[in-house]
């Protein structure tokens, strides 16, 4: 087994186990990472009040920062609840001579100033407050505050547009590589939106906000989910929505222990697609209202994508049913002419035949089909692809393009890439098989799937072990020695891998 990642959890003990290094604890468990904790304070404190704060000496605080160096190094730290201005001073040279060796550990600063579910107790004394941006914000890439921390800390409105905030932000701290993640619970709306500003880029993850009442702990476990997603090395987008789906989760999950408000439950990974949060980005179209057309998912399976004519004609004689031309060169000679022809050998097949990127023309000859990219669904007129009864196929590259892809309810959602690719250059890390697993999880019996990228005939069963509905192959056909032996056989494999499903399920 590989190893998990390790995660240093910096807070307080709380007695309770609703929230503080308790919760930390059983949030990363939940989620497979090996967690350590550096205590800074202990407190008395139930479901109802926090009754005492008694903060660690810092010669007790940096022995364990020191011992835990001497042993091993963290993929991420999470930094809550610091009581005085002593700790608050040795946390951030610590984080400092951390920074400085290990440059890409990610930091994740949770700055508790007050229980959330009880604004009256203040956990934080105020002195500690004025230094903590100050004394942290160097060596932090995540700050996380709810609405009441942000004002406080940096005297910047939270209720405004969040582009005036994110303007502020700059204005006040420079474009850096810190990212905030502005918590929006405690806004007054029937969504629950957390906004997340790193530099000029603004981008809101939403979701229903719950009426549940055992939400204690509610920061403590976002902001360490998303110090362990960030630990197995997801990029930001995708551990912020991880992490705001992993909350959903918890809510609707909470237990009542004790007499006030009971803490969080632990749903394990996210992949519930209802808790997916919705994307929402300044610069992008609203979803797509309408779904589009299903595709047949039992003619799914082995995915050609071949860029002429002739390799098209090829895998559908093999008894492909599934294909796409990708001519990337809108110039190409004779390209309407090609885009006809696929089109037609489609229907003489019987075969759901999507064209790339060229919807405009898919329309007007009246295609199967269409893939596009996320980049595609920014400019496309999906509303005219809609209305003219075509299939949309969407490229995602992690959880973050698959909430926004949900937005626009596509006829299925691509995942990748697998595996390197010889076939361009990605701007996104392979995904593996475990993430695919996860992918293929969550969409499960919502929407159908095909995997893409890297994929030959070595991997293929792998692949299509995961359950995923269609695996998309480049090189693995088109630069076969026997292309069209290696089509049937890939069928077969197919074929097997689903009757191997089905026993499973039975």
């Amino acid at each position: 087994m590989s190893k998990p990642p390790v995660i240093w959890c910096v807070g307080g003990s709380d007695s309770s186990a609703h929230a503080g290094l308790q919760a930390d604890l059983r949030t990363g468990q939940d989620l497979g990472c090996h967690m350590q904790s550096i205590v800074t304070c202990v407190t008395a404190q139930n479901s109802k009040v926090v009754e005492l704060v008694e903060p660690v000496s810092v010669a007790m605080f940096d022995a364990q920062w020191q011992v835990l160096l001497d042993d091993v190094y963290p993929q991420a730290i999470k930094v809550s609840l610091l009581p005085n201005h002593e700790l608050v001073v040795a946390c951030s040279k610590w984080l400092e001579k951390i920074k400085r060796q290990r440059p890409e550990i990610n930091i994740v600063f949770d700055p508790v100033m007050a229980a959330s579910s009880e604004t009256g107790n203040r956990l934080q004394q105020s002195e500690a407050a004025v230094d903590l941006l100050t004394l942290m914000l160097p060596y932090v890439d995540y700050i996380t505050p709810n609405l009441l921390e942000f004002e406080a800390l940096t005297q910047i409105s939270a209720h405004q547009a969040v582009n005036q905030i994110a303007f502020q932000i700059i204005e006040k701290y420079g474009v850096s590589q810190v990212s905030w993640l502005l918590k929006g619970g405690h806004y007054a709306d029937a969504a629950a939106t957390d906004w997340w500003f790193k530099g000029e880029r603004v981008c809101g993850f939403s979701t229903e906000k719950l009426s549940v009442h055992n939400t204690r702990g509610t920061g403590c476990t976002l902001s360490t989910a998303l110090s362990c997603f960030l630990g197995y090395d997801y990029f930001a987008d995708d551990a912020i929505t991880m992490a705001k789906a992993y909350i959903t989760g918890a809510l609707k999950t909470g237990v009542q222990i004790g007499q006030g408000a009971g803490p969080l439950g632990r749903p394990g990974w996210p992949e519930q697609i209802e808790n997916l949060p919705e994307i929402l980005m300044a610069n992008m179209r609203l979803g797509q209202p309408l779904p589009f057309p299903m595709v047949d998912v039992d003619l799914m399976g082995v995915y050609p994508v071949v860029d002429s004519i002739a390799w098209l004609e090829l895998v559908l004689r093999q008894g492909v049913r599934m294909a796409q031309l990708r001519i990337k060169d809108t110039d190409a000679v004779g390209l309407d002419e090609q885009i006809q022809q696929a089109i037609l050998l489609g229907k003489t097949h019987q075969a759901q035949v999507f064209i790339n990127d060229h919807w405009e023309k898919a329309i007007k000859y009246g295609a199967y089909g269409v893939h596009l990219g996320q980049e595609d669904l920014q400019v496309a007129d999906l509303t005219h692809i809609q209305q003219a009864g075509l299939r949309l196929g969407v490229s995602t590259h992690g959880y973050f393009e698959i909430a926004r892809a949900l937005a626009f309810n596509p006829s299925y959602i691509a995942l990748g890439h697998i595996y390197p690719t010889q076939t361009k250059q990605m701007p996104s890390q392979p995904q593996g098989l475990k993430r695919l697993q996860h992918y293929v999880n969550l969409l499960k019996g919502h929407y159908p799937t095909v995997a893409i990228g890297g994929i030959n005939c070595e991997r293929f069963a792998a692949v299509a072990a995961t359950g995923v509905n269609s695996v998309a192959l480049v090189t693995a056909i088109t630069l076969a020695e026997a292309p069209e032996r290696v089509t049937r056989f890939l069928i077969g494999e197919f074929e097997q891998s689903k009757e191997v499903g089905n026993e499973d399920i039975s």
